[in-house]
């Protein structure tokens, strides 16, 4: 065993890959023996091979540093440090780890690196939130990452008291692992039906897929599952779903049944998708298999604001406008815009009456 050793020792060439100086075979080349290893990770690498050699300097026989510059930097970088100490102990230090090579009988020496090093953690980044969008490009479907931003909300301030309940339900749904179910947001044109969306979808934790109503019509096509196959546990968001969602009975549609069969059919168990669907039509004219227990997650129907509620938001946003009836949010949010709107002509004998 000592003449291997030994003849690994004699060759220097195996202390470099791709001409870096490695650690591992430069410890055995070092100090004749073959390293136990240590890593700590999430570190800032620069910073805690500052603080370990102002700890340990007395310690310290010999410092390799790789360094880097490029056309952007003024100043070399730091890359990698590889320290030698006296102790038979050998630190490395990179980018967000450190690397404790020790003889196995250090372990007061590996504690006291590991908590010096730690000081130094560095901070983690914070993840943007993506919605991915299903698009078709060359006739087959692919998934396009969006950056989305999260968005702060105040529920009480922009919807009545009941809605909170219900929010809660979704949240707590909508984050649960391996579910299914549909949520159903309905209601008038500006009463906040998107804005609770972009809200609802910057807390969860789960990919969130956006369809088109043109390409949700063919979920149940066999590119349409593999997509779902490949993206478990995801959420599928279709807004203006009223073409997908109509009674049966009445348009002959199929695509209800795809839905169907995608968020509580034998499909549904395998893929565990869950989805929610905005439209403006009334509930009556949903598909009521879509509502049915076990299956409806959660259904709300957003309306115009109270006088109460429209006035507190109102007088949130800084306006000072005396309100008397109840008013969608937009209308509250743009009370400053001019009304493009069309008034209805009057005809008959009230047109020429005046009160």
């Amino acid at each position: 065993m000592e003449n291997i050793l030994q003849q690994r020792v004699i060759s220097g060439d195996t202390i470099f890959g791709n001409g870096l100086l490695e650690s591992r075979p430069f410890y055995l080349y070092y100090f004749n023996r073959i390293p136990n290893i240590s890593m700590v990770y999430g570190i800032n690498g620069e910073k805690s091979f500052a603080g370990f050699r102002n700890a340990y300097k007395d310690k310290i026989s010999e410092v390799y540093r790789r360094e880097e510059i490029d056309k952007k930097d003024k100043t070399y970088q730091h890359d990698i440090s590889i320290v030698v100490l006296n102790n038979e102990c050998m630190v490395e230090f990179g980018d967000g780890y450190c690397e404790i090579l020790h003889n196995g009988q250090s372990d007061a020496f590996v504690k006291e690196v590991t908590t010096l090093v730690r000081r130094y953690r560095t901070r983690e980044k914070k993840k943007k939130f993506e919605l991915n969008l299903i698009t078709v490009e060359n006739g087959a479907l692919t998934l396009k990452a969006m950056e989305f931003k999260r968005t702060k909300l105040d529920l009480s301030l922009y919807y009545e008291d009941d809605f909170i309940a219900i929010d809660q339900l979704i949240y707590k749904r909508l984050n649960t692992d391996d579910d299914k179910g549909i949520v159903l947001l309905h209601g008038l044109p500006g009463t906040g039906k998107t804005t609770y969306l972009r809200y609802l979808i910057g807390r969860l934790k789960k990919r969130v897929l956006f369809l088109s109503p043109a390409v949700a019509r063919n979920i149940m096509q066999p590119e349409f599952i593999d997509l779902l196959i490949d993206n478990p546990n995801t959420i599928l968001v279709i807004e203006d779903a009223e073409n997908i969602i109509m009674d049966r009975k009445t348009t002959g549609n199929s695509s209800v049944s795809n839905l169907l069969n995608l968020s509580d059919g034998l499909l549904a168990d395998c893929l565990n998708v869950q989805v929610i669907c905005t439209f403006n039509s009334d509930i009556s004219q949903i598909d009521s298999a879509l509502m049915r227990k076990g299956r409806l997650i959660a259904k709300y129907e957003f309306g115009k604001l109270s006088v109460d509620k429209a006035r507190q938001l109102s007088g949130n946003q800084g306006f000072q406008t005396m309100i008397d009836k109840p008013m969608t949010i937009a209308e509250v949010m743009n009370q400053h815009e001019p009304s493009f709107e069309k008034q209805e002509a009057t005809i008959g004998f009230r047109a020429g009456f005046k009160l």
